[in-house]
Formats: C-alpha cells, structure tokens, sequence
C-alpha cells in the first residue's frame, strides 16, 4: 500500500543523488576556477558595495531599553501581496534589531595548528595580521555605534593597556617566542599608539556602552573579551615611552585613519577586509555563545624606507553608507545566521523529503573530497557567491560550524526581511503563486500556503518555521476561504517587500522604500556526467528531518481549519498524528460546517472556514 506521506525508496534514492551531485557540481566549478586563475578573494571587496538596499540605521532612532540584556532598534515593514485589480491588501509586519549585548564574545588567541582555519595570505601578504585588525575593527564598529545609537557612549579607555617594547630589539624575522608576540605599529605619534595600546590590552582596554532601564550597563554588539597565553608587545619606530595616563579615546573617523595607516604600512589590505568579514560575524558567535578562535599574530619588523607618516584617506571614510549598511547587518545576528544557512534551500524540494536532499547534500560535503576546510569555503561560496564575505568571515572565526550543524538537521530560521534586503531565496513562501489554467479544481499545498499567508488572516501571519514546501495538492473546494477567493483571481500573487518605516525619537519616523530586489537563483546542477555516488549515508528509515518538517508545515497548514475529508490518510499517519494534544488540527465531522460562498458562510469565518473537514 502506497504511504500518503512517506516517499518510497526510489524517490528517496533519487532526492539524495540529486543533493550530493547538486554540489559536486559546486565542487567541479571550484576546481576548474583554480586551474585556469590563481586563488583569489574577490568576494572580500563584495564588501564595499554588497546588499546596497539593505537598510542602515537612520538618524536618531527610538529605542527600547526596558530589556535587561539587550536593547532594540524597531520599525515596521510594508509587503505588498498582489498586482493588478485584486482586493487582497497590503500588510505590515513588525520589525526589530538587537544593538547591545549583556555578555561579550570570547576571543581565545591560540597558535595556527589550533585554529580549525587560517585566512590563507596572499603572496604580498605573508604575515599574519587577521587578530589584530579584528580588534581594531571592534573598536571601530562600536565607535562608529555609539556614534548612531541614541544613549550609547563611547569607546572609553580604561586603565589597561598593551606592554610597550622599550628594548629596541633589532629587526628579525620571527619577532615572537613562546611567551609574547611583537607588534611592530612603524612610525605613530603618542595618540595613534595610545589607541593601539587600548585595542591590544589584554584585560580590556576600552569600552563602548549604553544603560538599559534595568539597571545594568549593557555594550556594543562587538564587545570581545580576550584569552590569550601569549602577551603582545608593541614597537613602534620613535622612542617608545610611557604615553601620557589621560588620554582622549580616538572617535570613529579617527580609529579609521589609525588602522588605515597600519594596512598601508604592512600592505595587508586584503587581509583588513577578511577581517572586517569576520568582525561582522562576531555577533553571530556570542548568539550561538560559542568561543572564538584566532591565530597569534605573525608580524615581522619593518624596514624603514623613510620617516614620513603615512597620510592616506581611510578606504571606509569616503564610503560611509556602505559601513553602515554592514553595521546594522551584523547587529542582526538572526539574519546573519538565516542567510548562511540559505544556501541549503533547494527551491523545489517538498517537506516530506527534504530530509534525502541533506542527506545526499552532507554525503558530499563530509566526503574526503572536501574535507581540505578551504576548499569547502569555496563550494559553499560557489552555491550563493553574494554571500561570499558572510562565510569567509564565518570560517575565520568558526561561525560555520554551528550553520552546519543546523543545516545537518534542517534547523535553521528563516528571517524575510533579511531576504527580501539582499535579494536572498530562502523559503518556498518568498515564491510567487502559481496561475492555475481554465477549469483546474485543485491547487498546490505550496500555493495554498503562499495564499494563506498573503491573505494574513490572524492565524497566519507568522510564516511557516521551516523553508520547505508541503507536498502534494487540495482539492478547491477544500481550501479556506481567502485560497479559494484568490486562487482564480486574475492577477498575479506573492510576496513583495515595499519599504521599512523606523521608529525614531519623539514619536517621529523615518521611511526607507526600495525597489523591487530579484531574487538570485541558487548555484548548482545536478552534472549528467558519470558520477559515483556514495550511498553509504543514505538511510531511508531513519529521516528526522522530513517528519519534523512535515509535522510543523501541516500543523501550520490545518492548525486552525482541520483537515479535510481527503487527507485523513495524512492526518493518521505516523509523522502527523503524534501532535501534542487532541485540539491540535482536530479531526471533525464535515457535517459541522457547509461554509460557501454566500453571505452566511462569510459571516461564519471566523468560526470555520473550511467545508468537508476532518
């Protein structure tokens, strides 16, 4: 007897030989990439223009500070659901970014055989500088927010600071020992080197906080906290001597011109990107609450050529929006997550067997064919290439762990906004709603679900948990009453975002409308070349993934109306009837509701909407 739910063994087969060769694919486009040029990052100058529609923070925005950890900027957005002569309206969801945190993020320096991955250096850039510029990038950041938050204040410096090396130890090669690791900052004034001495302080050399309602001082989303075994030592061309203890913390613009300087003293830029990339996931790893590892810096003396100071314009000065766009991105470490882990949404693939595509998908990736960690890096940049700095910056500070982990077992969040500011697929719902041919009496479940969720009624105005669609199609005349005024409405449906409204200070507010955003295709084809498939993961039996899935989309799908007459099968089934209490999607006589389209059946709407239910 065929299963109502349940794949059968071929089709499960086949879902998983199309995940692991999807990204075989991947893996293939990699490769030939590195034959034909030598590896490179483009995707870190991604940065200075990547998700230009993604909103930054306006001038003087109301926050809430009533949270004893946190504190949050809000808005509310605006979605359009159809185009052309239809009476289905427009909604507004709420909207809010936390921008304070109560804990800092740990950052364990370790040496580069401890550290699951090392920002390979270019050829010009052959010390390793990642630790120290994620460090002048907190600083900066914060300052930077402090500098847009209303009631934030900041950076400070505190009584900590970096040693000084007052040796004038000759130029070396290999400038750190087992105990310490020297820092050479070239040729900086008393202020420039004051400020290296905050960012380098082991015990915490600045802050950057705002005051919460409860009582407690809460910090910048990029408050690190440093563990190191080894101390840093700090060189700098002209005498070092005790620097003056009152000391004026450099502001944001200023910061920026002193890492600037220190990028152009190293030739490190490359490397000043990658780790503003990972400074951007530094929220990401306090949400997961996981520790930070970062290698012990590796900086050799310099040559000096000449006493002049180097003066050029910071890169971020004269492109302050784009800093900001990527500042209040990486204080919504949700989203930040939701876009990582889009890249295992395979458009197309239902609920019920969603669990066979991750398998064949990690057969792949857990193979020995990718398990140098760089060459994984690629094939998952590969699949979305504008989410390119998102995962370099993740594997730098082993973000991408936990985003594995969650994609394994299929869970992970779905946050709309975010998708809809950089263009991102991630969920079945972002889809549009099929047009149904003259004469059709049944609609997808998908479609049924874009509808509902469109129509907003109060039941649905949360989108389905997880991205995959439900399987399977409803008879017309079994769908609620919004599917079934819709689904032969002649125009065209589905999810549009149209604009952000902030909150901001005395009662005002501030509208950010954008144009419509394309959704990017996903990266990736099954190959019809001869491909050997590894099935040794493959376990049809055992599918967690597709029975949780399937359980919470059908709950969404039915919690409210029941289920109809048609799908008792469905309803009984093993993945569905095991729900937590009887009045969960209940099973009903069709004799209780005989709901049409006529006045009456409208007035009882809100009573039942479905005729023919179980």
């Amino acid at each position: 007897m065929e299963d109502a739910v349940r794949p059968n063994e071929q089709a499960f087969r086949a879902m998983y030989k199309r995940g692991y060769c999807t990204w075989f694919s991947l893996y293939e486009m990699t490769i030939a990439d590195t034959k034909t040029q030598l590896p490179s990052w483009d995707c870190l100058f991604q940065l200075e223009n990547a998700f230009l529609n993604y909103p930054s923070f306006p001038e003087n925005p109301a926050v809430d500070a009533s949270f004893s950890n946190t504190v949050i900027a809000t808005g509310i957005s605006t979605w359009r659901t159809a185009q052309g002569p239809c009476d289905l309206p427009s909604f507004d969801q709420e909207f809010f970014i936390p921008v304070a945190s109560d804990r800092p993020t740990i950052l364990s320096i370790s040496g580069p055989q401890q550290s699951t991955f090392v920002f390979p250096r270019s050829f010009s850039e052959d010390d390793d500088h990642i630790t120290l510029l994620i460090l002048a990038w907190t600083y900066i950041l914060s300052a930077r927010w402090a500098e847009i938050i209303p009631g934030a204040s900041g950076p400070e410096y505190s009584n900590c600071e970096a040693e000084w090396d007052d040796k004038n130890i000759p130029l070396e090669n290999a400038p750190t020992d087992a105990t310490t690791a020297v820092i050479d900052l070239g040729d900086i004034d008393d202020d420039n080197a004051r400020w290296w001495s905050a960012v380098l302080a082991l015990e915490g050399g600045w802050n950057a906080s705002i005051p919460s309602d409860k009582g407690p001082i809460l910090h910048s989303p990029w408050y690190t906290k440093l563990v190191s075994e080894k101390r840093f030592i700090l060189s700098r061309g002209t005498k070092s001597r005790p620097l003056p203890f009152q000391h004026r913390a450099a502001s944001f613009a200023t910061a920026l011109r002193y890492l600037s300087s220190y990028c152009e003293f190293h030739k490190v830029a490359e490397q000043n990107h990658a780790a503003l990339a990972a400074t951007l996931l530094l929220p990401v790893a306090r949400f997961d609450k996981s520790r930070v590892q970062l290698p012990t810096p590796r900086v050799r003396r310099k040559v000096r050529l000449n006493k002049e100071s180097i003066c050029k314009t910071p890169a971020w000065s004269e492109n302050l929006n784009q800093l900001d766009r990527l500042l209040s991105l990486s204080c919504n470490a949700v989203g930040t997550k939701a876009l990582l882990n889009s890249v295992f949404f395979e458009p197309g693939v239902a609920c019920n067997i969603c669990g066979a595509w991750l398998q064949g998908t990690f057969a792949f990736l857990d193979s020995d064919i990718v398990q140098d960690q760089h060459i994984l890096l690629r094939v998952l940049m590969k699949r979305d290439p504008s989410l390119g700095f998102l995962w370099l910056g993740a594997f730098i500070i082993g973000a991408q762990t936990r985003s594995l982990q969650e994609a394994r077992q299929a869970w992970w969040k779905i946050d709309l906004h975010v998708a809809a500011w950089t263009g991102t697929l991630k969920s079945f719902i972002q889809e549009p709603v099929s047009t149904l041919p003259p004469g059709t009496e049944e609609i997808s479940r998908a479609d049924e679900c874009r509808l509902m969720y469109l129509s907003h009624d109060q039941y649905y105005t949360v989108p389905p948990l997880f991205p995959f669609a439900p399987f399977g199609s409803t008879a017309i005349t079994d769908t609620n009453i919004d599917v079934r005024q819709h689904a032969r409405c002649e125009t065209s449906h589905g999810l549009e975002y149209e604009g952000l409204t902030w909150r901001c200070r005395g009662g005002q507010s501030t509208v950010t409308a954008v144009p419509r955003i394309l959704l990017r295709a996903k990266g990736g084809q099954p190959t019809d070349g001869n491909i050997s498939v590894t099935y040794d993961n493959l376990d049809h039996e055992d599918d967690d993934c597709s029975e949780m899935v399937t359980r919470n989309i059908f709950t969404w799908l039915r919690d409210e109306d029941g289920f109809p007459v048609t799908e008792r099968a469905i309803r009984e089934h093993e993945w569905i009837d095991n729900l937590d209490s009887d009045d969960d999607c209940p099973i009903t006589g069709d004799a209780q509701s005989t709901v049409g389209g006529n006045l009456h059946g409208w007035l009882l709407k809100t009573m039942t909407r479905r005729s023919n239910s179980l």
